[in-house]
């Protein structure tokens, strides 16, 4: 007689229990804990959509992480994507279904132990080691829970359930699978606190974005990037919102042009930008920010940077045009001076002082571990004289320097200088110029020299 595994034969038993409908549905009350992720796993599988919503009912934990579950499923005997998509709305709305006699707490005697429904792709682990291994010590503060709660009187207005999302708002509106969860939340508001951590808006229409945002919880959202073909007055009618998200720590800008109309009124753009700034100051946790074709930073970047209210960890100004006067105050603001992530990528430098450059990696030398400083045109005497500053940013970790080509000599320096940071692991150059475009008649030479530095 062969011998089972002990996961063969708790996935054998699951099975036996799911394909009696009657039983499986009288178990969900006294189902141990340990085996309710296992259980609901495979009734997800399976599509047993009662199972699903019973098993809501009866759910032990305060978290259930469902976008999880979707994304790591692996749909069986489906063809087409429109399939998958359709069974993963049908176990969806069992949940949701779950969730509404849930709320309408008709049912005193379930554990109605669920606080957060989460649709975000992350949390896999639950499912994949936690839910194998770490529930039983779960399980039982859950009992013990359980127990305390027969003690004590319930609490007569319950708690609104949290569901948090991820948000994409394009021109296309939504994908069905949010439009049908925030529809539901919006039906159920008073019931239901609608939470979002990462926020991506690139539709320019403010009615589809004002629709949105009075749905969400905004304190709640961490990471926003917004853009694309935005304008300074876009930006500006939207800078209320933004001021409302209060535990920002990302901000992506991306595609912002200053001019909504031709020859935009000074004292109109600079009204604009007042409304902006002002709800910088009220981003108090931001520590990433992430500028790509932003134009209103030219000659306004001191202002921006001034309106923040803790040290960044991360600058990104990329296809950008920055002001010598940009350029000169940035390494002495305060906001500068602790960051581990510069990016100034396609940035023009050719015709800036390095002396700005150089003093901003001394002051972040004991911080920073990524530097990008792709095509920026720096020339040889320019990176000359950053070479002894880049030398004390021991803890870099990453650097990228392609597409400036500088010449052979000045890349066996920095190579000199580089390969004395131990903690280094990507190091990113252009090929020198003078290897595939030779002069003078020097060819085979220069060639050799730099074989000779890749050695």
């Amino acid at each position: 007689m062969s011998i089972q595994s002990p996961h063969r034969l708790l996935k054998l038993a699951i099975q036996s229990l799911l394909n009696d409908k009657a039983l499986s549905m009288m178990a969900m009350e006294d189902l141990p804990g340990e085996l309710f992720p296992p259980v609901f796993m495979e009734a997800f599988t399976r599509g047993h959509t009662e199972v699903l919503k019973a098993m809501v009912l009866s759910w032990p934990f305060p978290y259930l992480p469902l976008g999880a579950l979707i994304s790591v499923w692996k749909p069986r005997n489906l063809n087409t994507q429109v399939d998958v998509v359709q069974v993963q709305n049908r176990m969806l709305q069992a949940v949701l279904g779950g969730l509404d006699v849930f709320l309408s707490q008709k049912l005193c005697s379930r554990r109605l132990n669920l606080q957060v429904l989460d649709m975000r792709d992350e949390n896999q682990y639950f499912w994949r080691v936690w839910a194998a291994n770490d529930l039983e010590a779960s399980s039982s503060e859950v009992m013990r829970k359980r127990k305390t709660e027969k003690t004590l009187p319930r609490i007569a207005k319950q708690q609104p359930l949290t569901l948090i999302l991820d948000v994409w708002l394009s021109e296309k509106y939504l994908s069905p699978f949010q439009f049908s969860l925030l529809k539901w939340a919006q039906e159920r508001e008073h019931l239901v606190q609608l939470d979002c951590t990462k926020l991506c808006i690139t539709t320019k229409c403010s009615e589809k974005i004002t629709e949105v945002l009075q749905m969400l919880n905004l304190d709640s959202v961490q990471e926003l990037s917004v853009g694309h073909y935005w304008t300074l007055y876009t930006l500006a009618s939207f800078a209320p919102f933004l001021g409302q998200m209060r535990n920002l720590h990302k901000l992506v800008l991306c595609d912002i042009s200053v001019f909504p109309i031709p020859n935009v009124h000074p004292e109109k753009r600079d009204l604009w930008l007042t409304q902006i700034m002002s709800q910088f100051l009220k981003l108090g946790h931001l520590q990433e920010i992430y500028m790509n074709s932003v134009s209103f930073v030219e000659g306004h970047l001191d202002l921006v940077l001034r309106c923040l209210m803790c040290p960044l960890e991360t600058l990104s100004l990329t296809h950008c045009q920055l002001s010598h006067t940009d350029w000169n105050r940035m390494p002495h603001l305060e906001i500068t001076r602790h960051l581990k992530h510069l990016d100034l990528s396609y940035i023009k430098l050719t015709d800036f002082s390095p002396e700005p450059l150089k003093i901003l990696l001394e002051n972040v030398a004991a911080t920073l571990s990524i530097l990008h400083l792709e095509n920026c045109g720096i020339t040889d005497a320019q990176f000359h004289a950053l070479f002894s500053a880049l030398s004390c940013c021991s803890r870099l970790t990453a650097f990228c320097f392609i597409r400036n080509f500088i010449s052979i000599d000045t890349m066996k320096s920095l190579l000199c200088h580089t390969t004395r940071m131990s903690n280094l692991r990507l190091e990113l150059h252009s090929v020198p110029q003078e290897v595939y475009i030779p002069s003078h008649g020097v060819n085979q030479q220069i060639q050799n020299q730099n074989e000779d530095i890749y050695k």
